[in-house]
């Protein structure tokens, strides 16, 4: 089957062109990915100090020993790791789709609207979360496993890389179009059928024009002023910028895709 030609240095063009638009809101959507940066750099620090704390005015009271600040310690630790990786990640994730969307089809949305369409549809976008993270570290584990035996990369990464891709708009059909899980994974299967090579062109392209440089920015201040934290700092928002004009991109090729296929 022959399908109508998608440029992916065009789709760039076109995201450079569109995303001052939306830039505005969707780094005010992105915002806690900065907030959890900041509490998990200086978090631990201040809960060991805490702890430390505690710790101390138990022991100078009678019965010291018998109270344990461990579990304390655990929770303080755990529980904020897992809302945000388990909801607040899934949320923003749904959130900058639907706004972003919404926006570049000329409808009119707000951040608010975005927030209460990705907690309507939070169950699903986890599920769906679940299995891209799943992918993701399941390569990561592959790759780790046979890193030795250099040969192995390209055959363990190819067909990791031609399972993940199709499953890429998943989300998308999820939060925007009210999908079931099932339906999200059929139809963004279908919408990149025979277009592997067009997002695998896409995603080096996103990768050397927005995290090259980011990453080399970042090395560049933390080489200069000697201080990782700064180095670590400037990365974060960098990616998050980064991560905003990936996020344009992609959209940008959901819509051409389906247009493509006569979906809208």
């Amino acid at each position: 089957m022959t399908y109508p030609r998608i440029s992916a240095p065009s789709l760039l063009r076109e995201t450079f062109a569109v995303v001052g638009s939306v830039y505005p809101d969707l780094l005010r959507i992105n915002s806690p990915h900065l907030i959890w940066f900041v509490l998990n750099t200086f978090g631990p620090d201040a809960l060991n100090r805490i702890i430390e704390i505690i710790d101390t005015s138990f022991s100078e009271h009678p019965g010291a020993g018998t109270f344990s600040v461990k579990p304390i310690y655990f929770w303080l630790g755990t529980v904020p790791f897992l809302i945000y990786w388990l909801v607040a990640v899934p949320l923003l994730w749904g959130a900058t789709t639907f706004y972003t969307y919404r926006s570049l089809t000329k409808n009119q949305v707000t951040a608010s609207d975005a927030f209460i369409q990705a907690k309507r549809r939070f169950l699903p976008l986890l599920l769906v979360y679940f299995l891209s993270v799943g992918l993701l570290f399941a390569i990561r584990w592959f790759l780790w496993s046979f890193v030795w035996v250099s040969f192995l990369v390209p055959i363990i990464i190819i067909p990791a890389l031609y399972v993940l891709y199709p499953l890429i708009f998943s989300a998308y059909a999820t939060v925007i179009d009210n999908s079931s899980v099932p339906d999200s994974l059929g139809s963004s299967w279908k919408l990149t059928k025979g277009r592997w090579w067009l997002i695998f062109r896409s995603n080096l392209l996103m990768a050397f024009v927005f995290f090259v440089p980011a990453i080399l920015i970042s090395g560049l201040i933390g080489s200069t002023l000697g201080n990782l934290l700064a180095s670590q700092l400037v990365g974060q928002v960098l990616g998050l910028i980064a991560a905003v004009l990936i996020n344009v991109y992609l959209v940008l090729l959901y819509k051409a895709l389906r247009k493509s296929a006569g979906t809208i």
